[in-house]
């Protein structure tokens, strides 16, 4: 009998795994782990390089004949995704999950392509991304300062005031970082990005307790590079 039993589930466990095999691949699930606005990768990129990796892309594809783990490696081969995951399930879905690296801001460099930078370091091109809503970064854009760009826009993207004010980052004739916030005709001088948080929370508190009633377009320039003071013009 246990023979028997044996015998009938090793057939029963053939059957279903030859049918699991040729179960045809009846739709693709792409799922993005990023904000939209955020978004470099998105649901029409990844079917269009599945489209160009495989011909007529994976639908109608049987399960023996999808290389998951290819598919995972060919994604993670494209600058802006972290990981990938993808999966076959027995209703013919074909799910594939994207974590994708977050991009602070978009650099545009006195020569060569602009690029986006992300909060890992990694440069990602522009050319085959969507368009993020980040910060630009323009102005005397030498790799050191490109470096110390990175460094404040880690500081402005895990600030949520911060984030919201940033428009883009210049870098001035004296090598000052400066925020170019979306209040018109206004900029905010960091200096080094050095002390970030508490510049921040003296600018927070300035715009707060000082222009909320005085109005925010007062000064054109706000200089915070000095210790305890705000400098404004």
């Amino acid at each position: 009998m246990y023979l028997l039993t044996l015998v009938v589930l090793i057939a029963l466990f053939t059957v279903l795994y030859n049918n699991q095999q040729a179960q045809i691949c009846e739709q693709v699930q792409v799922e993005i782990d990023a904000p939209t606005e955020k978004q470099l990768i998105t649901v029409p990129i990844v079917q269009d390089k599945l489209e160009e990796w495989y011909d007529g892309g994976l639908s109608g594809v049987e399960k023996r004949n999808l290389a998951l783990h290819e598919i995972e490696e060919n994604l993670e081969a494209i600058e802006s995704v972290k990981n990938a995951e993808v999966s076959f399930d027995l209703r013919g879905v074909l799910r594939i999950s994207i974590d994708q690296r977050m991009p602070i801001v978009r650099i545009l460099p006195n020569a060569g392509k602009s690029y986006y930078l992300a909060l890992d370091g990694t440069a990602i091109p522009v050319a085959g991304s969507d368009v993020a809503r980040v910060p630009v970064a323009t102005g005397r854009l030498s790799t050191t300062m490109i470096t110390k760009v990175y460094t404040l826009c880690t500081y402005v993207y895990e600030n949520e005031f911060m984030d919201a004010l940033t428009e883009q980052i210049f870098v001035n004739k004296t090598n000052d970082l400066v925020i170019v916030p979306k209040i018109k005709n206004q900029r905010i001088i960091i200096g080094e990005p050095e002390q970030l948080e508490e510049k921040f929370q003296k600018l927070q508190d300035f715009y707060t307790y000082g222009l909320n009633h005085i109005g925010w377009t007062k000064y054109k320039t706000i200089n915070l590079k000095y210790k305890n003071q705000i400098v404004c013009k």
